[in-house]
């Protein structure tokens, strides 16, 4: 009828059921939403320490779109919740969406390469480098195979610091 709109959404990743969605492309329209930062024009102190969600989101978003591509970037659904929160309660919050959102998606986009990741944090300290026990193999073998070796882990306490969301977008040209 005329009077009936049908609306839903689609992410890349749902790309790979491609019968249907080469059958939805046939009978409707689709609009193309990327994310839209500008909604996120506010930001928050803590300790005298302001953080600039919008500037946050855009640079992230492009350093996905360097390293990976356009359809990756991250929306801005993810820190929406924020502008309802107190200062601090929006330290806890950022904290949760990059712990359970933001580094998982990070993840699977970059199929855990971790160098990738911390490029597009600017290695601002929430996945750092482990130090290899040189003494966990008794062999030469171990030297050659661990040459270039780097094993990395996700540093929980890091999201607690302000300053490592402000890392993630200093000293870059935003225009």
């Amino acid at each position: 009828p005329q009077n009936l709109y049908i609306l839903g959404t689609m992410n890349t990743a749902d790309r790979s059921i491609a019968l249907i969605d080469t059958a939805l492309r046939r009978r409707f329209d689709f609009e193309e939403m990327m994310p839209k930062p500008e909604l996120l024009n506010f930001n928050f102190s803590v300790n005298g320490k302001n953080v600039d969600i919008q500037k946050l989101l855009e640079t992230i978003n492009q350093r996905i779109e360097y390293l990976y591509d356009r359809d990756h970037t991250i929306g801005h659904a993810y820190f929406m919740c924020l502008s309802e929160k107190t200062d601090n309660e929006k330290l806890t919050e950022l904290s949760n969406i990059f712990k359970n959102k933001i580094i998982p998606l990070l993840q699977e986009y970059f199929y855990d390469d971790w160098e990738k990741i911390r490029l597009v944090l600017n290695d601002n300290g929430f996945i750092k480098e482990k130090t290899i026990d040189k003494n966990l193999f008794k062999t030469e073998i171990f030297e050659d195979y661990t040459e270039n070796k780097k094993i990395f882990f996700i540093d929980y306490n890091a999201f607690e610091e302000i300053d490592n969301y402000i890392r993630i977008y200093e000293n870059t040209d935003q225009k």
